[in-house]
C-alpha cells in the first residue's frame, strides 16, 4: 500500500465531486421545500359557512381557510355610498362547530370614497374555527 492510496490525501481534482454534492443538496432543499409547502396547504380546510350583516360597506368573502390553530379570510370591501367612510370597524365572530364563540377579530375601514373597493386579509389564531359572522360596529367592543 502506497502512500498515494489514502482518499484524505488524493491529489485529483474534485470539482466533480463538488458538483456532484451541490446538485444533491440543490435536490434535496427542492424536495424538502415543496413537500412542506404541500403539507401546509393541504392542512387549511375551507370555511363555507358563514353570515354577513353588514350593511355599508358591502362585504363580501372570496376566500376563508382554518386549520386546527389558525386560519385567514380573504375578500373585499366597497363603498356603494356617494359619502366617505371613516372610521368604521368590521367585526368578525369567530365560531368552533359546536357555536361557540371563540373570539373577535377587527378591521378598520377607514377613508373608504365613494364606489371605491378595498380588498382585506384577516388572519386569525383561533382554534378549530368552523364559521364566522361579520358585523358592523362604530367602534371596537368585546363581545
Amino acid at each position: 500500500m502506497s502512500y498515494e492510496d489514502f482518499w484524505f490525501i488524493d491529489s485529483r481534482v474534485q470539482t466533480r465531486n463538488l458538483r456532484r454534492w451541490l446538485i444533491w443538496f440543490i435536490l434535496l432543499f427542492a424536495f424538502v421545500t415543496i413537500g412542506s409547502i404541500m403539507a401546509i396547504k393541504t392542512m387549511y380546510k375551507d370555511i363555507t359557512i358563514y353570515e354577513i350583516k353588514v350593511s355599508a360597506p358591502l362585504v363580501t368573502v372570496n376566500e376563508a381557510k382554518a386549520t386546527n390553530v389558525n386560519g385567514y379570510i380573504k375578500g373585499e370591501v366597497k363603498n356603494e355610498t356617494d359619502e366617505v367612510i371613516n372610521k368604521k370597524n368590521i367585526c368578525f365572530l369567530l365560531y368552533n362547530k359546536d357555536n361557540e364563540l371563540l373570539g373577535q377579530e377587527y378591521i378598520e375601514i377607514d377613508n373608504l370614497q365613494p364606489k371605491e373597493t378595498k380588498t382585506y386579509e384577516l388572519k386569525f389564531k383561533y382554534d378549530n374555527v368552523d364559521r364566522f359572522i361579520i358585523i358592523n360596529l362604530d367602534e371596537k367592543v368585546n363581545l
